[in-house]
C-alpha cells in the first residue's frame, strides 16, 4: 500500500502545475452542473402545470392573484395595482404582498420574451418556469456565503445542500408554484452576502464616530459603501415580500449580541454600528416611496417597516453611545450587556403602557412568527402550521446535515465565547439560523429561510475540518496529499449529501410537489360562472358593468362602492383567488383571509333566515351577494376542510364536536366523519348534500365502541364484535331515534346524507351548476357518502354552485290541517343526475297553505345573462307535483313555477288546488315523515330502501 501511494505522490508532483489549475477551477464547473441538476429537477414536469389550451395549473391559490397582478402590469406597465376591487366585496382591498416588485420583474420579463405583447400561454409559461429559475439563482450567492465561512469548498457543500434538500425550499420553487416565497430566499442571501461583507469591512477597517466628526471620509468610504449596499438589499428583500421585515428584527437581535461581545472584549461597538447605522437609515428611505398605509401592517409597506429599521437604527447608535459612558465611568464591561438588555425592558415596558395596541400587535406578531405553536385560525393555512414532529421534520428535509449545521452554529458561539474578537459575519451566520429554527419550528413556511442558515453552517463546519487536516498544504505541494484527506472529503461528503442520495429525495419531492391543485377541479364551474352569469354590474339588468373593469385601476380607499347591479360570490377563502381569476366574478372572502369570519357566519348558518341576513349585514352593498360556491371537502364531513370554517365563526358558538363525529383508530383520525344534526342544519351541508331540499331523519342508527360527544370524537366497534356499524333493523325512524336515545355509544343518522329529525327545505337558494364528477385519485377519502344502489361508481362534483334568489310564491288549497308536500324533480346535466327538491306546508283550517320555492319549472330562456340574470344549468323535468293525505284519502295537485317568478320579475303566485282523482293513483306516499329520497334516485342515497348495509360496513372497515 505504502508503495502505491509513493508512486501516485511522484505522479501527483510531475502533474503539479495542472493540478493548481484544476484546484483553482474546480468549483466552475461543479457549481454549473449543481445549477443545471437544479433547474432539472424543477422543471422536468412543468408541462402538468400547463392546462390543453395553454392555462396555467398552478399549485395552491396564492398563484392565481400573483398571475392576475402581473397581467395588470403588463396592461398598465410598470405599476401595480393600487387599490383591487375584484376581490374582498362589498369593500375591496389593498393587496400589499401580492402586488410588489416581484410581480413587476416577472411582467417585464414576460413583455420582452413576448416582443412587447405576450400571448396568454407565453405569460403562463414565465409565470410557470419563474420559481425554478429563482432557485437556480440562488446558487451563486449561496456559493458566495460558503466561501467566506469555509472556503472553496465549504461553498460547494452549502451550494450541495441547497440543492438536494427536499423540504420548503424545492416545494416552493418546482414549476407552477408561482408565488413570492423563493423570491424572499433569493433576496435574503444578496442580503446576507452583502451583510457578510460590509461586517467584514467594518471590523476591519474599524470606522468610530470621531471619524465622522472631523470628516474623515476616505476612512468611512467603505464602511458606509457597503452599509448602504446592505441596507439596499433590506429594502428589495421587503419590496419583494413586505413581511421581511422580520429580517430586520434578526439583525437587531445580532447586534445585541455582537456588539456586546466587542465590548466585553475590549473593541468598540462603533465598528459595526456604524455603518449598521447607514444601513437602516438606506433601508428607511428607499421603502419611504412605497408607502401605502400610514398604519401597523406586515403584509404591505405600511409605518412598520420604516419605524422598525429606524428602531433599529437607534439600537445600535444607543449601544454605541452607552459603550462610551460605560468605558468613561469605569463600569465593569462584563455587565454591559445586562445594562443594555435592562434599558430595552424598560422602553418595552413604558411602551406597552403608553401604547398598549401598538405594544400587543408587534408582540402578537412575535408570537406568530416565533410563538411554537399555530393559533388556531393559522392551523388552516398549510404554510403556518407548525410541525407536529419537529425531529423527523429536519431530518427529512436535511438528513444528517440538520446535525452537523447545529454542530457548526454552537462552534461559532464557542468560538464567540472564547476569541478574542469573533467574526461578525460568522455570529451573523449563527443567529440568523438559531432564529430560524425557531420560526420553522413555529410556521414550517421559515423552513426555506432555514435551508440557508443549514448550508451556512455546514459550510463553516466543513472549512474548519478542512483547516484542521490541512487540505490546503495539498494545493501548495500535491505531493502532501494522505490518504485521510481524502478519507476525511469523502466523509463530509457522505455526511452531508448521503442520506439525501441515498433516498432520492429531491426527486420524490419534486414529482410530488409538481402537481396541480384544486384549480383543476374548480376550471369548469369557474369557466361556467364567467360565461353564465351576468357581467359585474349587469345582475338584475342594471347597465354598470362599465364602473368596473376587471383591469381598470382604482384608488386606495377604505371601502369601494359598489352599485347597483354588481355583486359577490360566498365561498370559502381559500377559493377567492380562483374565483377572481377564473370566473372574473367577486369573490367575499379570499386567501388573505379578508371576510373569513363571515364566510364562516354564512356556512354554519343554521337557518336560512339566519344566513341572509348574515350576508345582508356583511355583504349587502350593490346588488349583495347572488351566488354561493361550495366543494365537496366544506360539504361533507371527515374532509381536511371541513372543520376549519368552526374556528373563523363569531355568530354561532361552535365548536368542531358540533358538527362531526371524527372516527378515530389506533390514535389516527379516519377520513371520515359523522354528521351531528348541527352539522345537517348548517347552510353548506343543507345546500351540497340537499341541494336546498327538505331531507327526512334515518330509520338507522350508528355503532361505536367508544364514544366523546364533548370532544366529537368515537371509535369504531371492535372486530371481535358482532355489533354491526351501521344497524338497519328498524321500521321507523322513531324506533331509531328511541334505539339511539337508549344507548350512549349510539347515534341516530349522521351518515349517507341522513339527519335525526328533519330539515327543512331552503326557500332562496337553488343549485344552477355542478361541475363534471371528480375521479377517486383526487378526493380526500373514499366516497361512500355518495354510494347509491346499482351505480357503477360515485359520481360526485368536486364543485357546486347556487345561487340566491327572490323565490316564488305557490299558494294553493287542500284538506285543512294536514301536511302538503310539493316535489319537483330536477336534473344536473354534468352528472346525469337527478334529485328532487322537496318542501312542506301546513294547511290551516280553511286548507289554505302557501310555501316560497327557488327552483323554476319554466320561462329559463327569457332570464338569462342578456337579461341580467343567470342561465341556470340545473333545470326542472316536470311541474311541481303536490300530496296530500288526510282521513285516509289521498290528495294530488301540480302547478309550474316560471323564472320569472323565481328572480323576482314576476311577483304574482302560482296557483294549485289538490283534489282526489277520480280513480286511485299509484304510489305517491304519504307525506307524513318526508323520509323519502331527495336526489330522484328512488332510495334514500345509502341504500336504505330494500339493500343491505354490506357495501357501507366494507367500506368503513376498510379505512
Amino acid at each position: 500500500m505504502s508503495q502505491r501511494w509513493d508512486k501516485l505522490e511522484e505522479r501527483l508532483g510531475e502533474y503539479e502545475s495542472e493540478l493548481d489549475a484544476v484546484y483553482r477551477l474546480y468549483h466552475i464547473p461543479v457549481l454549473a452542473a449543481l445549477m443545471t441538476f437544479m433547474l432539472w429537477v424543477r422543471v422536468r414536469h412543468y408541462e402538468r402545470m400547463i392546462g390543453e389550451n395553454g392555462q396555467p395549473l398552478y399549485r395552491g391559490n396564492d398563484p392565481y392573484y400573483h398571475r392576475r397582478t402581473t397581467d395588470y402590469v403588463i396592461r398598465n406597465y410598470p405599476f401595480n395595482m393600487p387599490y383591487e376591487v375584484w376581490t374582498g366585496f362589498d369593500t375591496g382591498t389593498a393587496v400589499g404582498q401580492f402586488g410588489t416588485i416581484f410581480d413587476q420583474i416577472v411582467a417585464t420579463i414576460a413583455l420582452i420574451v413576448g416582443l412587447g405583447s405576450p400571448s396568454e400561454s407565453t405569460v403562463t409559461l414565465v409565470t410557470v418556469l419563474t420559481p425554478p429559475v429563482v432557485a437556480v439563482l440562488c446558487v451563486p450567492p449561496m456559493y458566495v456565503v460558503g466561501r467566506r465561512l469555509g472556503g472553496r469548498f465549504g461553498g460547494l457543500i452549502a451550494v450541495v445542500l441547497l440543492a438536494l434538500t427536499p423540504g420548503q425550499f424545492l416545494s416552493r420553487s418546482v414549476a407552477g408554484v408561482y408565488d413570492h416565497h423563493i423570491a424572499e430566499v433569493l433576496g435574503t442571501l444578496l442580503a446576507l452576502v452583502v451583510g457578510m461583507r460590509m461586517l467584514t469591512v467594518a471590523q476591519r477597517e474599524k470606522p468610530i464616530y470621531e471619524f465622522v466628526e472631523t470628516r474623515e471620509v476616505d476612512l468611512l468610504r467603505r464602511p458606509v459603501a457597503w452599509g448602504a449596499g446592505f441596507g439596499a438589499a433590506l429594502a428589495l428583500t421587503m419590496l419583494v415580500w413586505p413581511p421581511a421585515i422580520f429580517l430586520v428584527g434578526i439583525y437587531g437581535i445580532f447586534l445585541f449580541v455582537h456588539l456586546s461581545f466587542e465590548f466585553v472584549r475590549g473593541h468598540s461597538p462603533d465598528h459595526v454600528a456604524i455603518p449598521s447605522v447607514v444601513a437602516m437609515l438606506v433601508t428607511a428611505v428607499l421603502l419611504l416611496p412605497f408607502l401605502t398605509a400610514v398604519e401597523l401592517d406586515t403584509t404591505s409597506i405600511s409605518l412598520l417597516q420604516p419605524l422598525l429599521v429606524l428602531l433599529v437604527a437607534g439600537g445600535a447608535a444607543f449601544m454605541a453611545a452607552v459603550a462610551r459612558l460605560w468605558e468613561r465611568r469605569e463600569l465593569s464591561r462584563l455587565g454591559y450587556p445586562a445594562g443594555v438588555g435592562a434599558t430595552g425592558l424598560v422602553a418595552a415596558g413604558v411602551l406597552a403602557v403608553a401604547a398598549p395596541e401598538t405594544f400587543d400587535f408587534l408582540l402578537g406578531q412575535v408570537e406568530r412568527v416565533a410563538g411554537l405553536g399555530s393559533t388556531d385560525t393559522a392551523a388552516t393555512v398549510g404554510e403556518a402550521q407548525a410541525t407536529d414532529d419537529p425531529l423527523n421534520f429536519f431530518f427529512r428535509n436535511y438528513g444528517l446535515a440538520i446535525y452537523t449545521a447545529a454542530v457548526g452554529v454552537l462552534a461559532i458561539l464557542v468560538r464567540a465565547l472564547f476569541a478574542d474578537r469573533p467574526r461578525a459575519e460568522q455570529l451573523l451566520v449563527a443567529v440568523f439560523t438559531a432564529t430560524l429554527v425557531l420560526f420553522t419550528l413555529t410556521q414550517i413556511r421559515f423552513d426555506y429561510y432555514l435551508a440557508v442558515g443549514v448550508a451556512a453552517a455546514n459550510a463553516y463546519l466543513v472549512g474548519q475540518i478542512l483547516g484542521f487536516i490541512d487540505l490546503e498544504s495539498v494545493r501548495t505541494d500535491a505531493t502532501n496529499l494522505q490518504p485521510f484527506h481524502v478519507f476525511v472529503v469523502a466523509a463530509v461528503l457522505f455526511v452531508v449529501a448521503g442520506p439525501l442520495v441515498a433516498t432520492a429525495a429531491p426527486m420524490a419531492a419534486a414529482d410530488s410537489a409538481a402537481r396541480p391543485g384544486e384549480y383543476q377541479d374548480w376550471e369548469g364551474s369557474l369557466e361556467w360562472l364567467s360565461e353564465e352569469t351576468p357581467a359585474v354590474g349587469g345582475y338584475g339588468g342594471a347597465d354598470n358593468a362599465d364602473d368596473i373593469e376587471y383591469f381598470g385601476t382604482y384608488q386606495r380607499t377604505d371601502d369601494f362602492e359598489y352599485g347597483t347591479g354588481m355583486y359577490g360570490v360566498m365561498s370559502w377563502w381559500d377559493y377567492g383567488h380562483y374565483i377572481t381569476y377564473g370566473g372574473e366574478r367577486v369573490p367575499v372572502a379570499n386567501p388573505f383571509q379578508q371576510n373569513a369570519g363571515e364566510a364562516a357566519d354564512f356556512l354554519l348558518a343554521g337557518n336560512e333566515s339566519e344566513s341572509i341576513e348574515a350576508l345582508e349585514a356583511d355583504s349587502g352593498e350593490g346588488s349583495g351577494t347572488r351566488y354561493v360556491m361550495i366543494d365537496y371537502k366544506l360539504g361533507y364531513a371527515g374532509t381536511t376542510k371541513y372543520n376549519a370554517p368552526v374556528v373563523f365563526e363569531s355568530r354561532h358558538g361552535l365548536d368542531r364536536s358540533d358538527v362531526g363525529i371524527s372516527i378515530v383508530r389506533n390514535r389516527q383520525v379516519l377520513p371520515v366523519s359523522v354528521h351531528t344534526q348541527r352539522a345537517y342544519e348548517s347552510m353548506r351541508v343543507r345546500l351540497y348534500q340537499f341541494h336546498g331540499s327538505a331531507r327526512g331523519p334515518a330509520s338507522f342508527v350508528v355503532n361505536f365502541g367508544e364514544l366523546d360527544r364533548e370532544g366529537g370524537f368515537g371509535t369504531l366497534p371492535s372486530q371481535e364484535s358482532d355489533e354491526p356499524i351501521i344497524e338497519r333493523n328498524y321500521n321507523t325512524s322513531e324506533e331509531a331515534r328511541q334505539a339511539a336515545a337508549s344507548d350512549p355509544t349510539k347515534v341516530h343518522g349522521g351518515l349517507f346524507g341522513r339527519p335525526s329529525e328533519r330539515v327543512e327545505a331552503l326557500e332562496h337558494f337553488r343549485l344552477v351548476h355542478a361541475s363534471e364528477p371528480s375521479s377517486n385519485s383526487r378526493l380526500d377519502n373514499p366516497p361512500i357518502f355518495e354510494a347509491q344502489p346499482g351505480r357503477e361508481g360515485p359520481a360526485i362534483p368536486y364543485v357546486k354552485t347556487f345561487e340566491r334568489v327572490e323565490g316564488a310564491t305557490i299558494e294553493g288549497t287542500g284538506p285543512a290541517n294536514t301536511e302538503v308536500r310539493a316535489d319537483v324533480v330536477m336534473e344536473i346535466p354534468t352528472t346525469g343526475q337527478t334529485f328532487t327538491y322537496r318542501q312542506f306546508a301546513e294547511t290551516d283550517e280553511q286548507g289554505n297553505f302557501e310555501m316560497t320555492v327557488p327552483y323554476s319549472t319554466t320561462g329559463y330562456d327569457e332570464y338569462g345573462t342578456e337579461a341580467g340574470y343567470t342561465n341556470v344549468s340545473v333545470r326542472a323535468n316536470s311541474s311541481y307535483q303536490f300530496v296530500a293525505t288526510s282521513n285516509d284519502r289521498a290528495f294530488f295537485g301540480e302547478t309550474d313555477v316560471t323564472e320569472g317568478q323565481v328572480v323576482g320579475e314576476n311577483d304574482t303566485a302560482s296557483r294549485v288546488e289538490l283534489e282526489t282523482p277520480a280513480e286511485p293513483a299509484n304510489g305517491g306516499g304519504d307525506g307524513t315523515d318526508g323520509s323519502g329520497d331527495s336526489d330522484g334516485s328512488g332510495g334514500d342515497g345509502s341504500g336504505e330502501s330494500g339493500s343491505s348495509d354490506g357495501s357501507e360496513r366494507r367500506g368503513l372497515r376498510a379505512l
